[in-house]
């Protein structure tokens, strides 16, 4: 009995971690979805600084504008952090002041040293007295040689180079730590990366934990204290939290937003690795890549290159020609759609002199109702034909959706094979979009007033309307699926590309606002009839 609950208890914190990570892992995809609005953020902060700097006349005002300017280019694209510092060095030159023309020196190598140009950095720094000047400039002044030597030997001979380089940045490190505010969560930091290196890993977990608790999760501190956190679970042997703190740094990177970064990189490795979860692997890896190039690091980009794996030959012409097949497919349920929407528009046009000429064709009263009824036969045979029609669609993309599994089984070791497959088998979002765009339009012809007698089903304060842009939205667009006849769950979910636990949470939701709970979805599917039976009496 005690093994029976002790093996229960056991799966269910298995399951617990699963859920977790998968939540993690969502979190994360959502970031990335998000990059464009972030990274339009940080164009905005850059344009409003561009602004201020334009109505600015003063030396001293433009410096420090150029300097707010290096700071939001620094780590997001090498090319415009240049741009800002060469126009500093240009206000500092005649200065006479040994702090400004210093700072911009620090500035300019350590952006070479993000780089990847560690000996113009190096050479920068070395033409640098550090005991004159001030406190807060000797601080940046140490954080510039104590990265760049850190970096530097991470790119170095393990065996040779790289000691002496390590070496020199933990001397930085100490200086570093000497001029550091010990209330700051710099502080905090900078103690934890010296009890990393230092091996001393509980110290280190204490010190970045210290850390994040102080920082925002849009500051680019947060970043590197949560990747370093990862860095130090995986030296104890923790890949679960090796992993999801290899996220939160991910996510910060999307959300700050920065171009040089390494946790996106390395997630990328763990999943393929760890979890086999080449999908995703691969995609990762090609946003850090992309993120590389952005921010114009060429050791960057070689070194992620070099780990994104090469496709095979003798499949390429196979996913090649699915892709072109599904692409036929695609514009072949278009096409349908678009005929559907003309045979809509044509029974409306038909309605309308029907309408009209109601009262004029009295003595033809029983023969219209004859022509009404096979109107009718026709409508519930046009709705049966649509049902059919999506009925095909769904075993269509069902098939679609095994194929990468049965791709996976078949290359065996050339796993590969399978990314590709996921990657060009399944539409894209934008393909996706214009489905459901067409889908959207043709139901709404064939059943315009449906949002209206929909609503009229539900609470007066739990109406369901589209948002501005939107024709139908997910619960409209179930339901409008069970209107056509189509209620299992499992097709809905594969015709929607949604989960089936998602399409029966989103139906529970709706069925909760409902004025008749019960009758609900009965009554959803006798709403809107396509022709409705003219009067007896003309």
């Amino acid at each position: 009995m005690r093994i029976q609950v002790l093996t229960a208890l056991l799966l269910s914190a298995f399951v617990a971690l699963q859920v977790q990570a998968e939540s993690q892992i969502e979190r994360l995809d959502k970031a990335i979805s998000q990059r464009d609005h972030f990274i339009q953020a940080k164009q905005q902060r850059i344009d409003s600084l561009r602004h201020i700097l334009s109505e600015t006349s003063t030396p001293a005002s433009k410096l420090a504008i150029y300097n707010k300017l290096y700071k939001e280019y620094m780590a997001f694209n090498f090319d415009s952090t240049m741009v800002y510092v060469d126009k500093a060095e240009e206000i500092v030159a005649n200065s006479g002041s040994y702090d400004a023309i210093s700072q911009v020196r620090i500035h300019r190598a350590l952006s070479l040293a993000t780089s990847g140009h560690f000996s113009h950095a190096v050479s920068i720094l070395n033409k640098i007295d550090s005991k004159k000047l001030s406190v807060a400039i000797r601080e940046e002044y140490y954080v510039a040689c104590e990265w760049t030597y850190g970096v530097w030997a991470e790119y170095s001979d393990k065996r040779t180079i790289a000691p002496e380089f390590t070496a020199k940045s933990l001397l930085y490190l100490d200086s570093l730590i000497n001029v550091t505010d010990k209330n700051s969560a710099e502080y905090s930091y900078r103690m934890a990366e010296k009890s990393l290196r230092a091996k001393k890993y509980d110290d280190a977990e204490r010190d970045y934990l210290a850390t994040l608790e102080r920082v925002p999760l849009d500051r680019r501190l947060y970043a590197q204290a949560a990747y370093a956190l990862a860095l130090t679970y995986k030296k104890l042997g923790n890949k679960a939290k090796y992993k999801e703190w290899l996220i939160n740094a991910a996510i910060s990177d999307q959300t700050v937003p920065l171009k040089e970064n390494l946790a996106l990189q390395q997630l990328a490795l763990f999943l393929k690795t760890e979890e086999g979860d080449l999908t995703r692997a691969n995609y990762y890896l090609k946003l850090a890549l992309d993120d590389a190039i952005f921010y114009n690091n060429r050791l960057r980009m070689l070194e992620i290159a070099g780990k994104i794996p090469n496709i095979a030959n003798v499949y390429q012409e196979t996913i090649e020609t699915n892709n072109r097949r599904l692409k036929i497919y695609i514009s072949l349920i278009v096409v349908l759609l678009f005929l559907l929407g003309f045979a809509v528009i044509y029974v409306y046009r038909q309605q309308k002199k029907m309408s009209k000429s109601r009262d004029k064709l009295g003595e033809f009263n029983e023969k219209l109702n004859a022509l009404n009824l096979k109107l009718s036969q026709t409508n519930k045979t046009r709705e049966q034909y649509v049902s059919l029609f999506m009925d095909l669609c769904a075993a269509y993309i069902e098939k679609l959706n095994r194929f990468p599994t049965i791709l996976k089984l078949k290359a065996k070791q050339l796993s590969d094979v399978s990314s590709v497959a996921d990657r060009y088998v399944r539409p894209s979002e934008a393909e996706t979009k214009e489905m459901f765009f067409n889908f959207d339009t043709a139901f709404l012809r064939l059943y315009p007033d449906f949002i209206n007698q929909f609503n009229s089903l539900l609470q007066d304060d739990k109406q369901i309307l589209p948002k501005k842009g939107e024709l139908l939205n997910t619960d409209l667009r179930i339901y409008a699926l069970v209107r056509m006849g189509i209620t299992d769950s499992n097709k809905i979910a594969t015709l929607l590309f949604l989960s089936s636990q998602t399409i029966f949470n989103h139906r529970t939701q709706v069925r909760n606002k409902a004025i008749n709970r019960e009758t609900f979805e009965k009554e959803v599917m006798d709403i809107c009839p396509l022709i409705s039976h003219m009067d007896h009496n003309p």
